[in-house]
């Protein structure tokens, strides 16, 4: 395993020392191409503002590689956006968190203080955007609402677990996917990064802000009760919706009080929210190459009608499924004669 180091600032002067360690091309202070021993494809710098700036990764490593990042006196988070392939490893404080498979697909946030690293799986791509963030521009949102509710969801500001570990929102997994088909080579791909970065931090302010809203009006014990139900519908996309009245028992709520509690928290309601995390699934077997039909994909997410995934497929993607769909390559059978063949 190669194992190289750097640190991070928002200018781009620490790209220098990761491609020298890496063995690779910087282009412009921005691109770094990986180099061929490691594999193949690219990571993209850019600075958006004096206190924001993002790296986006996107490559396939044939050798197994950890880069270690140092703290350093850079007052930065790190928010750490993975729709990889493949689970990736981070690691902080001596814990490896799993992060960025196509099912489990994960944000973290962590304090330049503090040291990490990151395992990419090999043989597959990684696809991870990175927003290295000066804690001033966060620290007045965070003091205007009360340290309780980062606790609450797993966000840890104080610097004894400064990281925060938890599932991506629809709509950033949306923006992310967005980058896949742009090269980063294109002219028009620096003001598209940057548009699509501050979307990003917005979104995590945005849902932060909206949970707070919520908190007050509800139990903690509830909105512990109600997202239970939300991580059980991601873990069985694979299976059809479990019903309301299964899922407020499960809460220990009535179904019309679950069910309003469900939609303010998540801004959705517990089926529609089903629904969108499983035609996102869809879009991921759909360009996975691994089936060789439409209807074998219906029958693994647990659907009867190929009409009623086409519709559902439609209202989030506005395309239909037929042109995500990447049939699996035939494999070419080789005839093994007998001996007696050759008499």
């Amino acid at each position: 395993m190669k194992k190289i180091t750097h640190f991070y600032s928002l200018t781009p002067e620490w790209q220098y020392k990761l491609a020298e360690e890496m063995g690779g091309e910087l282009i412009d202070d921005k691109i770094i191409v990986i180099p061929e021993t490691l594999g193949h494809g690219q990571s993209y710098f850019t600075q958006i503002t004096p206190g924001i700036s993002a790296l986006f990764m996107d490559f396939v490593l044939t050798t197994p590689l950890k880069i270690n990042r140092l703290k350093s006196e850079n007052e930065l988070y790190i928010f750490h956006f993975d729709l990889s392939d493949h689970t990736n490893l981070i690691k902080i404080q001596d814990i490896d968190y799993e992060i960025g498979s196509a099912i489990n697909v994960g944000l973290a946030i962590i304090s330049n203080d503090i040291e990490s690293s990151f395992k990419p799986a090999v043989g597959h791509r990684t696809l991870a955007l990175r927003l290295l963030v000066d804690k001033n521009l966060l620290n007045e949102f965070v003091e205007s609402h009360p340290s309780e509710e980062f606790t609450n969801r797993r966000i840890k500001i104080k610097k004894t677990v400064p990281y925060y570990y938890d599932n991506m929102d629809s709509n950033s997994i949306l923006l992310i996917q967005s980058l896949k088909s742009r090269s980063v080579y294109d002219s028009s791909f620096d003001p598209y990064l940057k548009g699509i970065s501050l979307k990003l931090l917005g979104n995590f302010l945005n849902r932060y802000t909206d949970s707070e809203a919520v908190k007050n009006e509800t139990t903690e014990i509830e909105i512990e009760a109600i997202t239970k139900t939300k991580n059980y519908l991601l873990d069985h996309l694979y299976n059809p919706f479990p019903s309301v009245p299964f899922l407020s028992k499960m809460a220990g709520m009535s179904p019309s009080k679950y069910k309003m509690l469900f939609k303010k928290e998540f801004h959705n309601t517990p089926n529609n929210l089903f629904i969108k995390e499983k035609m996102l699934l869809a879009n991921r077997l759909l360009q996975s190459g691994d089936y060789n039909t439409l209807t074998e994909i219906i029958y693994e997410l647990n659907y009867t009608k190929l009409s009623y995934f086409c519709t559902k497929y439609y209202d989030l993607f506005h395309r239909k499924p037929s042109e995500d769909f990447i049939k699996k390559k035939k494999q070419k059978n080789f005839a093994v004669l007998r001996p007696d063949t050759y008499l």
